[in-house]
């Protein structure tokens, strides 16, 4: 691990490259390399490209992202310099890379000396030429390495390229801006532009010629159009600027370029991350400044910056980059094979004339969210469902941009606040069908709860689903016997006086609310009874129940009833909730299962009730929840 202090060396995976002294050195195929064995000596061996990347296939999983590096030695004299250049695996798209001068062997405490500076990072040709303005979906990364003053053996410089899988960033354009200089110690500053419609998924920074030893690229990061360094959370970048610094006298032909890779976003945001840290302090020393994205984001690219501090000015001297590069949060490199790097990081050295004081050294990581938008819709099959009768509501699942893929997850499915499902995604569509919506109006919604690279959403407006009557309620006094027939769905409420008996027959459903009944109600079958401030004078037998049975409730709109007789609530299939009724005679609750809509009705319930007589409970699946009644008779089974 690097510490911070003096730089060590890192060991890389050993490989074999050709180099021409002072010039491009590139990375060589194994194919290339059989011919270079055989090839006189001072013969430029045929050299086979890296194998581009293709582009990615969107999918509904997270994209990822590879890291892939080449590193290449410098050759040990004064001004000069190697290329090393990088390409991505089959099935990925290079978005951006970054660079890095070390030792080649990690064992050797001595780092490398002052000369070494990773002099510039841009999207190239597989030969390391450096693509020009416009160019399309750039395949390769070069990065360059050259000694100032010093130079000594086995030094190396490293190419990183960042390579997407599984994303929309099939299409890139490379943005490419120059301007002369510098020419005498000072600072030049380039900015380049994506197109409209495009943001800035990675960038770079070169100086030429990069055999001039005193020329350096110090700084390569996402700007505003003035080229002033973004702030940390700024958003979908546009602009690239880069900065050249001299401490010497150029020949009139120094250059500094700006690159900036740009793609259309979709609907990804790039979020910029930024660390500032001072540079370093002292002579020969070094500063590494990290920064690191959300565990939320996927890091893409990044860059650096040394500014102007308070006091002691402008970057000048013997002031050089050592590396760009994704890395860990400690600032190690993360190299060849490594995936979904969290970190930027970037290295400041200093040259044997000293320090940088206040100056701020700054680490930029491009973050991006690949999670997609969704859209969710909520349709029923009816509106006006009849009590106790079936109502199936569709929720469907959409991306808000097309070609990456299905969501998958679950939605959830609530009356107002209450929620009444949870069902899982199939091919983008989640299905509920329910017979236990109690009478009146129920506020709907749908609520997607997101997948891997899709956002939640809700429906954008509750769909009122009214549950109703077969006719109108009865509200006024009704003499002699009532039958609720299979299919039908009938009420009594407030005013309403049923004086003979009722009988629900196999399929009818029953809602009484503050109406009155003078006889026995006998149900077999039914598909509902509801019973809310009702009275009763006579027994009541509630029989294999196929949908719920409500009489009474502790958290649902229903208050409380009074039973002059017998209540035998059994068999019932589809959830059974009684609660806080006075009930004037034995009371048998048995063999009830199933669960109503909510959470508090997930079990059979008899609670907060006053009965005359015994009260006999046994059978009932989950186990009855029974507290809080009074009961004068016998207890017996699970009501004890």
């Amino acid at each position: 691990m690097l510490c911070r202090g003096r730089a060590e060396g890192l060991a890389w995976p050993k490989r074999v490259f050709r180099s021409s002294p002072g010039g491009v050195v590139v990375a060589a195929s194994a194919l290339a390399l059989v011919f270079a064995a055989a090839a006189p000596a001072g013969a430029a061996p045929a050299v086979a490209a890296p194998t581009p990347g293709q582009p990615a296939v969107a999918a509904p999983q997270k994209p990822v992202i590879h890291v892939t590096t080449t590193n290449l030695p410098v050759p040990g004299a004064s001004g000069a310099y190697a290329t090393a250049v990088t390409s991505c695996p089959a099935g990925s798209v290079l978005v951006s890379g970054g660079m890095w001068g070390s030792k080649i062997d990690a064992t050797d405490p001595a780092p490398p000396i002052n000369g070494l500076r990773a002099k510039g990072n841009f999207p190239s040709d597989a030969s390391g030429t450096m693509l020009a303005n416009g160019a399309q979906n750039p395949e390769f990364w070069a990065a360059l390495g050259n000694f100032g003053g010093q130079a000594e053996d086995g030094d190396k410089i490293t190419s990183f390229a960042m390579c997407a899988e599984g994303t929309k960033l099939d299409h890139r354009v490379v943005s490419v801006s120059s301007v002369p200089g510098p020419n005498q110690p000072s600072l030049a500053y380039v900015t380049t532009a994506c197109p409209d419609g495009t943001v800035v998924v990675g960038g770079g920074g070169h100086t030429l010629p990069p055999q001039a030893p005193s020329l350096k690229s110090l700084g390569s990061f996402p700007s505003d159009a003035q080229g002033n360094p973004l702030p940390d959370g700024a958003t979908n970048p546009r602009y690239w600027t880069a900065m050249g610094l001299i401490n010497g006298h150029g020949d009139g032909t120094s250059q500094t370029f700006s690159y900036a890779v740009c793609a259309e976003p979709g609907d990804t945001d790039i979020k910029v991350v930024r660390t500032d840290r001072f540079g370093p302090q002292e002579g020969s020393t070094y500063a590494i400044a990290t920064a690191s994205c959300p565990t939320d984001l996927s890091l893409l690219g990044g860059g650096q910056s040394m500014q102007k501090g308070v006091t002691s000015g402008n970057p000048a001297g013997g002031t050089h980059l050592r590396g760009s590069y994704p890395s860990d949060t400690a600032g190690d490199p993360d190299v060849n094979g490594a995936s979904n790097p969290t970190s930027w990081s970037a290295i400041f050295a200093a040259g044997g004339s000293g320090g940088t004081g206040d100056q701020v050294a700054s680490a930029y990581a491009l973050c991006a969210d690949f999670d997609h938008d969704t859209s969710t819709t909520l349709t029923a099959n009816t509106t006006g469902p009849l009590f106790g009768h079936s109502t199936e509501l569709t929720a469907s699942v959409a991306p808000g941009v097309a070609d990456v893929g299905t969501p998958s997850g679950s939605v959830t499915f609530a009356d107002g606040t209450t929620p009444l499902a949870t069902v899982p995604l199939n091919a983008g569509k989640a299905t509920f069908s329910t017979t236990q919506l109690q009478p009146g109006a129920h506020p709907i919604t749908a609520s997607y709860s997101g997948g891997p690279t899709f956002r939640p959403s809700t429906s954008a407006a509750p769909t009122t689903i009214t549950v109703g009557f077969s006719q109108p309620c009865l509200t006024t006094a009704h003499l002699g016997p009532l039958i609720v027939s299979a299919g039908q769905s009938l009420c009594i409420g407030p005013g309403g006086r049923q004086l003979g008996a009722v009988a629900v027959r196999p399929g009818g459903a029953l809602s009484v609310t503050g109406g009155q009944i003078t006889g026995a109600v006998a149900s077999s079958q039914a598909a509902a009874v509801t019973l809310c401030q009702a009275s009763v004078n006579g027994p009541v037998a509630v029989l294999a129940t196929t949908g719920y049975v409500l009489i009474g409730s502790d958290h649902l709109p229903c208050a409380a009833n009074t039973v002059n007789g017998a209540l035998d609530v059994s068999r019932g299939t589809g959830g059974v909730q009684i609660t806080g009724n006075t009930i004037g005679g034995a009371v048998a609750i048995n063999n009830n299962s199933g669960s109503g809509l909510s959470p508090d009705d997930a079990v059979p319930a008899f609670t907060a009730n006053r009965v005359t007589g015994a009260l006999v409970c046994a059978g009932n699946s989950p186990t009855l929840r029974q507290t809080g009644n009074t009961v004068t008779g016998l207890r017996l089974g699970q009501c004890r």
